[in-house]
């Protein structure tokens, strides 16, 4: 009974923390359940798009529990320090190696099921919602979901459970090695003197972000252009503990050395504060900088994604239903394609076929395109692919009235915008830019960018291919439309890559973007709570540490007002770093990004910029709200007497 007593005790004592790592947990559970719900519901596993979505949502869980011990691991570092001195009175007072051990173990028993409770019961509230919101994004209204997943809440349990044994066996452990009056003296902080290592990890962390940046500002559209941009992203977080760590402490040395900015209350107190800490503290800034980033750039990609569905579509199927032949159709492909459409009540308008080049595969050095053949030669400096189309096609197709010399073409290029003097093959054109062209789309779907260009004849010796695009009328819902734009595919007899209808794509395109959006906003909500903890946390830290400090500054004169203003000077410098960095990083990510959607066939640069905008000013509004608060319990803690 004692043990519960001062467990309860400990708990009333300590409400500030306690009760936003509670909430904290909770929440983290919350988002754990959902995701296990989401991933074992039975009318998921019955979409076409049934194998993407389990993937998607296994990845998020796996990122989602990694998340959370992560979490769980830093608090509980915070709540050893916190609960140093009182377990080392207990042992003072004559409690055990032993009693102790109890102690903790219960305590940690009480969050695990106040966390697990609260957590779950949310979790199952939530979870209607978040399906919902689900199969919204998937455009889906077929979606069913029980009110209670027992094997999620079993799998949750199981898992969370499993993190706080392991919390357990690590304070046992710090409680075995430690002795009393290690518990009851709090280790004193030492300064530590930076020397040259410092200064050579400062530059060796903006020379690492440097190279990161070069390297998304340089990528190409091509199959390597993800491998390049993992690479930016280890750069870029070991450069950011650099940085902030020792690049900071530079920073700080060369303030100090501003007589004008240094010798003044505010700015004296903050500096010479951060400076006398700043490994422990550069640490914190660059894992919430990390976090901030990591919040920007998955909002970013995966809303960016969803936004430019319809771009995509466009690029795959610029017709309802788009068949791709050596030859022009056949009478009997023709009435093949009546039939279908007379069983299925669906009316035909008239169809658009047109030849072209078939797709020549390679990469640009300079204006000139190295030619490497079919996709089957691509390598991995391949880019794009060209396609040729002849003036008197295109004249037919758009109405107009084009008339080149035999030096000159037009040419669409989406992707990277060209224009000039260019050369293709052996042949060189004077070529004039296209701001729109309706036919324009990716023949093989692959993730190279298709560029046209309309000159008076094909390439000599060139293969080709005819392309023919039909749009229809048809009375039902998309799964009829599906049913019929796979069984005109069947009774064709095409390939995949000889035929693409419009809603199959849309659909599919929806249900993977649609799984990666919910993917991204629930871990942007996971990254958000620990992001929000540990800038609590560490203020809560900074203010015990601060605290003894300030008042005897204020004891050799230093005024309330004078106090006030350093505690925002010290918490706006801490405050600011973390997000113009993660702000930074979202702007130098956004063209590696950039390019790697174009292997998606996504161009809309202008929607990429507002999306970036949007979410940035959305998470400056809710960093300044966290400011706030955090400044406000700062400022209690350090004026407490």
């Amino acid at each position: 009974m004692l043990f519960f007593k001062l467990i309860n005790s400990s708990f009333r004592r300590n409400l500030r923390i306690y009760i936003p790592y509670l909430v904290s947990m909770s929440m983290l559970v919350a988002i754990n359940y959902i995701f296990k719900a989401v991933a074992i519901n039975g009318s998921i596993k019955k979409l076409p798009s049934a194998a993407v979505t389990k993937v998607l949502m296994e990845t998020g869980s796996t990122f989602i529990i990694l998340v959370t011990l992560a979490f769980m691991v830093y608090v509980n570092r915070f709540l050893w320090q916190q609960r140093q001195q009182e377990m080392g009175l207990y042992s003072m007072l004559g409690m055990t190696s032993h009693n102790l051990q109890i102690l903790t173990i219960i305590e940690k028993c009480y969050l695990l099921v106040i966390s697990l409770i609260v957590g779950l019961f949310f979790g199952v509230i939530f979870d209607r919602l978040a399906f919902l919101g689900f199969a919204r994004l998937l455009k889906i209204d077929q979606l069913s979901q029980s009110w209670i997943e027992w094997p999620a809440i079993t799998s949750t349990v199981f898992i969370i459970g499993s993190f706080f044994v392991l919390l357990i066996i690590i304070d046992l452990i710090k409680l075995q090695k430690m002795k009393p009056t290690e518990l009851w003296h709090p280790q004193i902080s030492k300064i530590a003197q930076h020397g040259k290592f410092f200064t050579f990890a400062g530059i060796l962390g903006v020379g690492l972000l440097a190279w990161a940046y070069y390297l998304t500002i340089t990528v190409k559209p091509k199959i390597s252009a993800l491998s390049t941009f993992m690479l930016a992203v280890i750069l870029v977080v070991i450069g950011t503990y650099l940085v902030f760590i020792a690049g900071s402490i530079i920073v700080l040395k060369l303030l100090q050395r501003n007589k004008h900015f240094y010798y003044q209350p505010r700015h004296f107190i903050a500096t010479s504060g951060m400076l006398q800490r700043m490994e422990q503290n550069g640490a914190s800034l660059a894992t919430i900088c990390l976090l901030c980033s990591s919040i920007l750039v998955t909002l970013f990609t995966a809303l960016t994604l969803y936004a430019g569905i319809n771009d995509t579509v466009n690029s795959f199927a610029p017709k309802d239903i788009n068949i791709i032949t050596s030859q022009p159709l056949s009478k009997a492909q023709k009435a093949t394609i009546s039939t279908v459409a007379k069983q299925y009540h669906a009316h035909l308008a008239k169809p658009t076929s047109f030849t072209t080049s078939a797709p020549q595969y390679g990469y640009w050095k300079n204006n000139r395109f190295v030619n490497e053949g079919s996709l089957n030669n691509m390598s991995n400096k391949t880019t794009s692919s060209v396609i040729t189309m002849t003036t008197s096609n295109y004249n037919r197709l758009t109405n107009n009235h084009v008339k080149l010399a035999s030096n000159e073409a037009l040419v669409y290029s989406p992707a990277k915008k060209r224009s000039g003097n260019l050369q293709i093959g052996a042949q060189k054109y004077h070529a004039k830019r296209l701001a729109h062209f309706d036919y324009y789309f990716n023949p093989s779907h692959s993730i190279y960018s298709p560029i046209f260009i309309i000159t008076n004849k094909l390439p000599n010796n060139s293969s080709t291919i005819n392309i023919t695009g039909i749009n229809y009328q048809l009375n039902g819902n998309k799964k009829t439309h599906i049913n019929f734009e796979n069984t005109l595919q069947a009774r064709l007899g095409l390939q995949n890559s000889n035929y693409s209808s419009r809603i199959n794509i849309q659909s599919l395109l929806t249900s993977l973007y649609g799984g990666i959006v919910f993917l991204g906003i629930l871990i942007s909500l996971a990254l958000g709570i620990t992001t929000t903890v540990v800038i609590y946390f560490k203020q809560i830290t900074e203010g015990y540490e601060d605290k003894k400090r300030f008042q005897t500054m204020q004891q050799v004169g230093l005024s309330e007002q004078e106090t006030t203003k350093s505690i925002h000077s010290q918490v706006l410098m801490v405050f600011m770093l973390p997000v113009g960095g993660a702000i930074i990083n979202l702007c130098f990510a956004i063209p590696a990004i950039r390019q790697i959607l174009i292997q998606f066939n996504f161009y809309n640069l202008h929607l990429m910029v507002i999306i970036a905008l949007t979410i940035t000013l959305i998470l400056l509004c809710l960093y300044f709200i966290i400011y706030g608060l955090t400044t406000k319990m700062y400022r209690k803690i350090v004026n407490q007497a």
